[in-house]
């Protein structure tokens, strides 16, 4: 289907769009599951799943620190755990535009083995779950 045809009813389902690429940024690595340092007590504490933003111990485990704020990340700890990111831009297709319509766009967002695998000009068929993701940054300012 193409990307007209995305509708919220297939929200985490699998689906297939075709479409040009447009744009590909560069790889980025992503943290999945990090392993922090208590700058309290210099306690570890690792299997910390990140959720869309770096996300740190909620508060420290050891008995009488309580930190909630004070962590440094272990980035080459053996607990942590990196993948590899990229974005692109998709561009449906001309055959899919309506006479006199713009043609649409959107971001897909790649994961590890996936990225690099195509650049802009490249005529695509993309299989993925279709989610929203959230805009982190304006969710910070009330």
């Amino acid at each position: 289907s193409g990307i007209r045809d995305l509708r919220t009813d297939k929200l985490g389902k699998l689906v297939t769009i075709s479409g040009t690429v447009t744009r590909t940024t560069e790889v980025k690595p992503e943290l999945l599951v990090g392993t922090f340092m208590c700058n309290e007590c210099n306690r570890e504490v690792s299997g910390i799943t990140q959720e869309f933003k770096v996300t740190t111990p909620a508060v420290c485990p050891t008995r009488n620190c309580g930190n909630r704020s004070n962590w440094t990340l272990i980035g080459d700890s053996r607990t942590t755990r990196w993948g590899d990111w990229q974005r692109l831009r998709l561009q449906e297709n001309e055959s899919e535009v309506p006479a006199g319509a713009m043609p649409r766009s959107m971001d897909v967002i790649l994961r590890d083995e996936c990225c690099e695998r195509c650049k802009p000009g490249d005529k695509v068929l993309i299989t993925g779950s279709l989610i929203v993701v959230p805009d982190v940054p304006s969710m910070m300012n009330p």
